[in-house]
């Protein structure tokens, strides 16, 4: 099984959106594909249906995150399967867990993900929040990357004044965890690019002449060129 990463220089920066359409694009080039989001935070309650696969009668928290990269990858197994780790508070998910009265289950990051093997050909993990942020008690992304053997790391930085800071300071904290990053995605905030936007792919290449930078455009649909 192959995995992908998909990690963010921070918060909003268009990481769901990258990760569906990978999601998207690899159904269309034939190949399985298994979305996970090992914990999330932020999530809200609605009713009970089938899709969720709860039989708690409280109404489920329910990640709408999960929901999106579930209907990208053609609604494989369950949302439960997608995120098994769902907080209520919009705060990072170690102190959302703790808001709760619970704790990450650090184990079930991983374990999690193992529930994918024998339905895919490839798992996209999306993170939550930037490389950098917690994910759990004592755990950062990066961190949870590193427990992934042979995955690719894929990040997504905002395309915007302030990104060839973002990216470059994410590169080289990760090179110290000795973490390469394989692929930045730099995605457009909205339909009307800043000054700064159709220069920053350029910089980056100049700062960090190993990374492969790719541009996604405001409401891209052709993922044929060049997201694969």
């Amino acid at each position: 099984m192959e995995i992908v990463f998909v990690s963010g220089t921070g918060t909003e920066v268009g990481k769901t959106y990258v990760a569906q359409q990978l999601a998207v694009a690899k159904r269309s080039a034939g190949v399985r594909v298994g979305v996970y989001k090992p914990v999330a935070s932020g999530c809200i309650r609605q009713p009970r249906n089938s899709e969720t696969n709860s039989a708690t009668p409280v109404a489920p928290l329910v990640s709408s995150d999960a929901v999106a990269l579930w209907e990208a990858a053609g609604r494989p197994l369950n949302l439960d399967a997608v995120c098994p780790q769902r907080f209520e508070a919009s705060v990072a998910p170690d102190e959302a867990a703790r808001r709760s009265g619970q704790r990450v289950d650090v184990d079930q990051l991983t374990r999690g993900a193992d529930r994918w093997r024998d339905h895919c050909d490839t798992l996209i993990i999306e993170g939550a929040g930037g490389l950098l942020s917690p994910i759990a008690d004592d755990l950062l992304n990066i961190d949870l990357f590193g427990q992934f053997q042979d995955a690719e790391l894929y990040l997504v930085a905002a395309n915007r004044l302030g990104v060839i800071h973002e990216v470059v300071a994410t590169c080289r904290a990760a090179a110290l965890s000795q973490v390469s990053v394989s692929r930045l995605y730099l995605s457009a905030t909205g339909p009307t690019a800043d000054e700064s936007s159709p220069s920053n792919a350029e910089q980056i290449r100049r700062w960090l002449p190993e990374l492969d930078v790719r541009e996604v455009g405001w409401g891209q649909v052709d993922w044929s060129r060049g997201l694969l």
